[in-house]
């Protein structure tokens, strides 16, 4: 059977090759970033919002990226060429490096993994889904850092309170899920937070997709606001639009996916065939 192929400083190799020295900040220190996207076919999902953020992630974090926009973008498409999936996910990895003291980054070390992708379960986005909600606000929350203890030291609890993630607020003010961004729908109005949250790639997307559908205001989310709304949902790239039903032990509205929801998870499904279509053969 054919081995997957990725990415690893430099070289096009099995997993079982890709080794980073115990040295590592970014195991030591948890100091390093990723991003993580989807390909269809030979067409990666909204490729320049993510460089545009792994970029950005990077340059937050004073940690250099080793190789260039460019090489990255024909690197993933060797990757795309060399794997023939039908659906796959990228994820770009970029450690602090090797360290000689076990604090100060080194040379930075580059990953690209390329894996074939499933979306969740239909039965998520008929029924909805549970958060739990946490009193947490993220380090650097504009910079996706590979830093997730919060949400691990959560997920036992979550699970077994019978919730999919967790959404975080500060008492007041609900900034985001552990891996998602926040929408809900005020009648026809659609509300999204932008300040002290991880600008979410499909998020820019759903409100490039919505801005004909619907008005749209990015302001800061109450949590009170956010456990009254009629319809709330999630954005990130694996999940593209998840309804959420229920928060703790409060349901959304009637409890049902809403109306405006389910045309808007339409609607975004039609967006992204177009996007496809477009770059497909390109």
């Amino acid at each position: 059977m054919k081995e997957t192929v990725h990415y690893f400083n430099g070289n096009f190799v099995p997993k079982r090759l890709i080794n980073l020295s115990i040295d590592d900040v970014g195991i030591l220190r948890g100091y390093a970033v990723f991003d993580f996207f989807k390909a269809v076919g030979k067409v990666p999902l909204f490729l320049e919002d993510h460089l545009d953020r792994l970029e950005n992630s990077a340059a937050k974090l004073n940690l250099t990226l080793p190789i260039s926009r460019g090489e990255l973008a024909s690197t993933i498409k060797e990757l795309i060429a060399r794997n023939q999936f039908e659906y796959s996910s990228f994820k770009i990895i970029v450690t602090g490096g090797e360290s000689t003291d076990g604090f100060s980054p080194g040379k930075s070390q580059i990953i690209i993994l390329n894996n074939p992708f499933a979306d969740p379960a239909p039965k998520l986005y008929e029924d909805g889904i549970s958060l739990m909600l946490h009193k947490y606000h993220r380090d650097f929350p504009e910079v996706k850092s590979t830093y997730y203890a919060q949400a691990l030291s959560l997920q036992k609890q979550w699970l077994t309170d019978g919730h999919t993630d967790v959404l975080y607020h500060d008492g007041a003010l609900v900034s985001e899920v552990s891996r998602s961004n926040v929408f809900f729908f005020d009648g026809d109005l659609l509300r999204t937070n932008q300040v002290g949250v991880l600008s979410g790639v499909t998020r820019k997307n759903v409100l490039k997709c919505a801005k004909s559908l619907f008005k749209i205001k990015i302001a800061p989310i109450g949590l009170e606001e956010l456990l009254g709304a009629e319809e709330v949902f999630i954005t990130s790239s694996t999940k593209k639009i998840m309804p959420v039903v229920k928060l703790d032990d409060r349901h959304i509205g009637n409890g049902l996916v809403g109306e405006r929801t389910k045309g808007l998870m339409k609607s975004f499904e039609d967006y992204i065939d177009q996007y496809v279509s477009e770059r497909t053969g390109a």
